[in-house]
């Protein structure tokens, strides 16, 4: 009996030395995630509903501006998913809202040639919203092509950095 008590005299403190430790790491987790600037790894597909389909990759950082704002500025690189296709690169930004893990904003990216006669102007109106939890976001954005009623759709993929 004796030897289980002085178990857990040394047990006790033994937790809370081990618990202590581990306070700071959790700390700076919760801190990470409020952090003012973010920076992510932007993978997508875009042009689901018609052709040619673009492969894009590039980064973007995240500048919140309070609680539910933030502003998006953003650059990818666009891939014709066919060989022989052309590159083009496609800088943007973004005002997103956010609630929760969800969110919905609307910006501008600029016109890619391929858009030429169903797009005005140098930018293209952008709305998207999404899914973000821990380093990862999901998205979907439509583009609207300002000349005709067609629209562009994509999904994203976000990786935190």
């Amino acid at each position: 009996m004796k030897k289980i008590r002085m178990f857990i005299v040394l047990l006790a403190p033994a937790v809370v030395l081990l618990l202590s430790g581990a306070w700071r790491p959790a700390e700076a987790q919760y801190r990470r995630a409020e952090r003012p600037v973010g920076v992510y790894l932007n993978i997508g597909y875009m042009n689901l509903n018609s052709i040619p389909k673009w492969l894009t990759v590039g980064p973007e950082l995240e500048l919140r501006l309070g609680r539910v704002l933030s502003l998006n500025p953003d650059v990818s690189i666009w891939f014709r998913d066919s060989f022989g296709g052309s590159v083009h690169l496609v800088p943007g930004a973004t005002a997103n809202f956010r609630f929760g893990h969800f969110f919905i904003g609307g910006g501008a990216v600029r016109r890619i040639s391929d858009w030429a006669d169903r797009a005005d102007g140098t930018f293209v109106p952008k709305i998207h919203g999404g899914f973000a939890t821990g380093p990862v976001r999901i998205s979907a954005a439509i583009l609207f092509l300002n000349r005709t009623d067609t629209f562009v759709l994509g999904l994203n993929i976000g990786l935190g950095i």
